[in-house]
């Protein structure tokens, strides 16, 4: 019984863990000036996250471990587009307005 518990504290840790990293990483795509990349960027994502969803263990821990790295990857990439990305908007943003 306490291994039990144990076994579903941590999947319960685990799916926060990684609701967490989805979470920060959608907010860091929509920090993309450029609708275009932003856009790209979120869909990603949600495809990555969608398409690895059923994935257990060791497999899963890898995942995860490759998410963090392509959150850094966004977080860094927004920071060279707001300084060196164009910042007139879309013709999309502009209609969406």
């Amino acid at each position: 019984e306490v291994r039990t518990h144990a076994r579903a504290v941590w999947v319960e840790m685990a799916a926060a863990e990684v609701l967490g990293l989805y979470r920060a990483m959608q907010k860091s795509a929509k920090r993309f000036t450029n609708y275009n990349v932003r856009e790209y960027a979120l869909r990603k994502v949600r495809e990555e996250f969608r398409r690895n969803g059923g994935l257990v263990g060791v497999d899963a821990q890898a995942a995860v471990a490759v998410a963090k790295t392509e959150r850094d990857l966004i977080d860094r990439q927004v920071a060279v587009y707001q300084m060196f990305g164009d910042k007139t908007p879309s013709v999309i943003e502009l209609v969406k307005k």
